[in-house]
């Protein structure tokens, strides 16, 4: 399939594209869901599975309750978290403020921000 440049896509044209794709896809991976589903093999590793899942998350919980320094771990990660949401939204208004975006870190390495857009339905 020959597809249009760039500049001659509308954007319609390509979500269009797209949705065609993401359902095709969302049929075969239900296909694959079925196949795996019928299999008396992959029933019994997923049971397996999930049942070392649950004696890792059990030794985790255990571990992480019996120190005090790992507790500071959940603290670290909404802490990370919030700056990562704080330092893109400080790019962003840099970027519509035609300001140069770029970050130096402590080795003189400079980063650039990739932006990139997602649609959600109304």
């Amino acid at each position: 399939m020959i597809r249009k440049s760039f500049a001659m896509q509308t954007l319609n044209e390509v979500y269009k594209r797209l949705d065609k794709a993401k359902k095709k896809r969302k049929e075969l991976n239900k296909m694959l869901k079925d196949e795996l589903s019928a299999n008396v093999r992959y029933q019994e590793i997923q049971e397996e599975a999930k049942a070392l899942r649950e004696e890792k998350k059990g030794i985790e919980m255990e571990i992480r309750s019996g120190s005090g320094e790992l507790s500071e771990l959940d603290e670290l990660k909404i802490e990370i978290s919030t700056d990562q949401e704080l330092i893109s939204d400080i790019a962003l208004n840099m970027y519509v403020n035609k300001e140069t975006v770029e970050i130096v870190d402590e080795n003189d390495e400079k980063w650039y921000p990739q932006f990139k857009v997602t649609f959600k339905k109304e």
